[in-house]
């Protein structure tokens, strides 16, 4: 079996095991659960933690990822995207739960390191660092210069700016990141979002030909002896779920590394977890993929040039301008984010000279930023699909095996919702 189906098989059945250990709660009842995230939305901190983890995941899996899935694999991955965000909410309940529990951003590495010791949490913690690198430093980068190029900025230019606004946050540390992504986060995804229901629109009666497209290319499985229909539909489902892991990273537990910043009790934390990807895979990807589907536009190019021919169907020559702003915005918040990620991770690995590590590891990440963008954008997407695999294994074994310190609590929990 090739390597790109085992995440998102591991995450279906990871995913199935917690959604029946937590009894369905957010499905059965959405209105208390929505009502319980609104009133502990008025806690700014709260407000805070998840901006910054939402950073972490919006932007490019968002955009650049679902493109090049349907590029890939046809109009089928938009179902499994959204089909994805099914399994993907009740881990990210886990793993934000277990990560607060420990009261600390490294809750979720301490969750490893109780579950299956301290070399394997050592493994997760580098792998987290080294996703920082390609995820948050490298294909950032990469799709903020495939912005840049269509607005004639020249990618050094583009990238060196970048780089200079990443230190202007990083050097302000933990406080100033969470800061800035307060407000850029909100204000990029209504902005994008504004975008894309233009783009839903003016294709309107391109609309139900597109869903039914979708729904077609998903579940097609009449040739079940091999044949090309299937092989695109298995393809298909796994694209999907891939490009839905990549952007939310339900499974990899690296988002609750921010979630648990939270003062909030380690239920209603979880119940960010969800709502991160409800935002996420539900709404940001999915409109996205039906926009680009109902455009019609030509699938050649990169992730970048697709979303561009999507919304110049709208907005024309100002296209080039509005992908450019969207995904650098984008990219920084996810960018500073990743930093964080990166130097907890780094300050659990160093031990006694961490200092003197974590004053080599802001001038690596601002070079990393200059110039690994230079990378394919295939390559670097790879990549990160390899790291999110062997996170999300350290991830679910462990959180299997506290299984039952998520479902005790979330029992009287799940009585209140």
């Amino acid at each position: 079996m090739s390597i790109s189906y085992l995440l998102p098989l591991l995450v279906i059945a990871a995913g199935a095991y917690f959604l029946t250990k937590l009894r369905f709660f957010f499905i059965r009842h959405p209105v208390s659960v929505l009502k319980r995230i609104a009133k502990n939305s008025r806690d700014e901190g709260s407000r805070r933690a998840l901006m910054l983890a939402l950073a972490g995941t919006l932007g490019v899996g968002n955009i650049v990822g679902v493109a090049y899935g349907i590029k890939a694999c046809g109009a089928g991955v938009v179902f499994w995207i959204l089909a994805s965000a099914l399994f993907s909410a009740p881990l990210k309940y886990a793993e934000s739960y277990i990560a607060s529990l420990y009261g600390s951003e490294m809750g979720i590495v301490y969750s490893v390191k109780d579950a299956l010791g301290r070399r394997v949490s050592s493994i997760y913690a580098l792998l987290t660092l080294v996703l920082s690198f390609v995820l948050g430093g490298g294909l950032q980068a990469r799709s903020v210069i495939s912005s840049a190029d269509s607005v004639g900025i020249p990618s050094l230019a583009v990238c060196a700016a970048l780089a200079a606004l990443v230190l202007f946050a990083i050097l302000g540390g933990a406080r100033k990141i969470e800061g800035v992504n307060a407000y850029a986060i909100p204000i990029a995804t209504v902005f994008y979002i504004m975008i894309m229901l233009a783009v839903v629109f003016k294709n309107l009666s391109s609309l139900p030909e597109a869903v039914l497209k979708i729904a077609c290319e998903a579940l097609d499985f009449r040739a079940l002896a091999g044949g090309v229909s299937s092989f695109l539909a298995i393809k298909a489902m796994r694209e999907g779920f891939s490009r839905g892991l990549l952007s939310n990273e339900a499974g990899a537990g690296s988002s609750s590394m921010a979630e648990a910043r939270s003062s909030l009790s380690p239920s209603d934390v979880g119940l960010f977890g969800i709502l991160e990807v409800v935002f996420d895979t539900v709404i940001l990807s999915t409109l996205t993929g039906v926009a680009i589907v109902a455009s019609g536009v030509p699938l050649d190019g990169g992730g970048v040039e697709i979303v561009t021919r999507a919304i110049a169907s709208v907005f024309g020559k100002a296209s080039p301008y509005i992908v450019f702003i969207v995904i650098f915005v984008f990219s920084y918040s996810a960018v500073i984010c990743r930093y964080y990620y990166a130097d907890s991770c780094l300050g659990y690995l160093a031990s006694s000279d961490g200092e003197r590590k974590k004053r080599v590891l802001i001038p690596l990440y601002i070079l990393i930023i200059l110039f690994c963008g230079g990378l394919g954008e295939r390559f670097l997407i790879s990549l990160s699909d390899i790291l999110l695999l062997l996170m999300t294994l350290i991830t679910v074994i462990s959180l299997i095996k506290n299984s039952e310190r998520i479902k005790a609590p979330s029992e009287k929990f799940i009585k209140e919702v």
